[in-house]
């Protein structure tokens, strides 16, 4: 069975990833929601609807991510989905430069296989 992250797992990880990508005054204001959200009320109640979806499942998220990643763009799933992008599990030492790195190599990736088809 897929397990459930913990609500404060869940957070912990949206707000690392919005880290890099937002001002530190961003960051500030999310995290006081992020705090709000954690102590009780909606996030609490998501969390057990979640947790009430895993025990009635196999997996709790895969009818969700058929759902948003290939049925609800009505264009044609093979030219606006990306398979060819699947990459193993990557372990980052330097999480700044090493991830930077990582995407930009795999930015110029997509690019090329873009160009290849357009061409």
């Amino acid at each position: 069975k897929l397990p459930v992250p913990t609500l404060k797992q869940t957070c912990d990880g949206y707000l690392a990833a919005l880290e890099p990508i937002v001002s530190s005054e961003e960051l500030d204001h999310t995290r006081k929601l992020v705090g709000e959200f954690l102590s009780g009320g909606v996030g609490e109640r998501l969390q057990k609807g979640l947790e009430r979806r895993a025990r009635k499942t196999e997996n709790w998220l895969s009818d969700w991510w058929m759902q948003s990643a290939y049925l609800d763009c009505r264009m044609p799933v093979a030219v606006y989905t990306s398979p060819g992008v699947v990459l193993p599990r990557m372990h980052f030492q330097d999480r700044q430069g090493q991830m930077r790195r990582f995407a930009a190599k795999l930015i110029a990736g997509v690019l090329d296989f873009k160009r290849m088809i357009d061409t």
